[in-house]
């Protein structure tokens, strides 16, 4: 006998009293088959919903064909045992929301835009729908959701029909059942039908407002985000907090603040290019001089200097300045900051050096390691305390 689906005819029923027709292990888990049920199981992009039976925990709702398998947190039952079962209400009106929004939603996307809802996935947090579109338009999107919350405002019936696999050509259906014996329709009134086996509202106005968040696409078809209900109002709650603090934080108007934040990130843009401007040429004067104050050895120039504070990236650059005035180069470079830094190079004409051993040979000065070519090789650490003694170390090879 398979089990009743009490949520079939009313998805409001929070309570309800059966009988254990099986116990059973469900992958591995206790487990009972009741006789009727309030429990949805998970199905149709719609999670399963939670709650208690004699207050045991039901981590899990599946189906078995026409049975509903109910997965106990502990081994609690015998067959024929009374049982009382209770919803978390909570997040079954949460689902009945989003579900039906997503009714809603979608035959609004399929008279405005003639876009074909192919999947539906309902999470803990949003709802997303893939839709036969290849692209979307701001203008687009919004003419949908206006349509959506314009059946929600009107407050219309959501009925539910059970019907023969051969009179649905008879219902404007927005897409037809496979499953034999009666089908499962919800009727939203004058809009929309369409076969469905989850939970709904009685209303519309019982959905709330519909809010897209975001789309993007997804293999060639469009996937919108959205929320509805008790969803939307929190999403909106924190959006305006944040949208009024960032107000605050800039001295300005919450419809002016983005304009505001966008001017300031250009200025900070500018500001970042005549930085990175002047520290080039700060860097072509350090170079310079480095140049000038050299060690000398036999005909090799030698280049030494730490910097308390450039990044690996600069020390390239530094050392590529120097070997722009046409000696033979041997350069030994560091730095301390923002994280210790080794960088060696040489000229092409030095091929009896490789900087690479002399990397692996002091890079645990500074309690690091690196790599790179036999003309310049560089090594990052963690102990700046360490970067004199390895361009020390350094200098002691170059010198030899």
């Amino acid at each position: 006998m398979m089990t009743e689906r009490i949520y079939y005819t009313d998805s409001f029923t929070q309570e309800f009293s059966s009988r254990v027709a099986e116990k059973l292990l469900w992958e591995g888990n206790p487990a009972v088959r009741l006789e009727s049920t309030c429990f949805y199981p998970e199905s149709g992009g719609q999670p399963a919903d939670q709650g208690h039976l004699n207050g045991i925990a039901v981590i899990a709702v599946a189906e078995r064909g026409d049975d509903i398998i109910h997965v106990l947190e502990q081994d609690q039952f015998n067959e024929n045992d009374q049982v009382e079962g209770q919803i978390d209400w909570d997040r079954r009106f949460d689902h009945m929301q989003q579900h039906t929004g997503q009714h809603i939603l979608s035959q609004a996307f399929l008279r405005e835009l003639n876009g074909k809802t192919e999947s539906f996935h309902l999470s803990s947090t949003f709802s997303t729908i893939d839709l036969s579109l290849e692209s979307l338009t701001r203008e687009e999107l919004y003419r949908a959701e206006d349509s959506a919350n314009q059946i929600v405002f009107q407050n219309r019936r959501v009925r539910v029909h059970s019907v023969d696999p051969s009179d649905q050509r008879d219902l404007p259906l927005r897409g037809e059942s496979e499953r034999s014996g009666k089908i499962r329709v919800v009727e939203i009134e004058d809009f929309d039908f369409s076969p469905c086996g989850g939970t709904h509202c009685n209303r519309t106005g019982e959905v709330g407002p519909i809010k897209i968040l975001r789309w993007e696409r997804v293999r060639k078809k469009v996937r919108a985000e959205f929320v509805c209900g008790w969803r939307a109002f929190r999403d909106y709650r924190w959006k305006n907090r944040a949208l009024f603090r960032l107000s605050r934080m800039h001295s300005t108007s919450d419809r002016d603040v983005v304009s505001t934040v966008e001017k300031q990130i250009e200025r900070q843009r500018e500001l970042r290019q005549q930085v990175k401007a002047l520290e080039n040429n700060l860097l072509t004067i350090e170079a310079s001089q480095l140049v000038n104050s050299c060690l000398t050895q036999g005909r090799t120039k030698i280049a030494v200097k730490i910097w308390p504070e450039l990044d690996i990236k600069s020390l390239n650059r530094a050392a590529t300045l120097i070997m722009e005035s046409g000696e033979d180069w041997i350069i030994l470079l560091g730095t301390r900051s923002p994280k210790p830094a080794l960088l060696f190079a040489r000229s092409q004409g030095l091929e009896e050096h490789d900087m690479r051993d002399w990397v692996s040979q002091t890079a645990h000065l500074i309690n690091g390691r690196g790599g790179g070519t036999p003309d310049r090789a560089q090594a990052g650490g963690t102990q700046s305390e360490g970067l004199d003694d390895a361009i020390a170390e350094a200098l002691k090879l170059a010198q030899k």
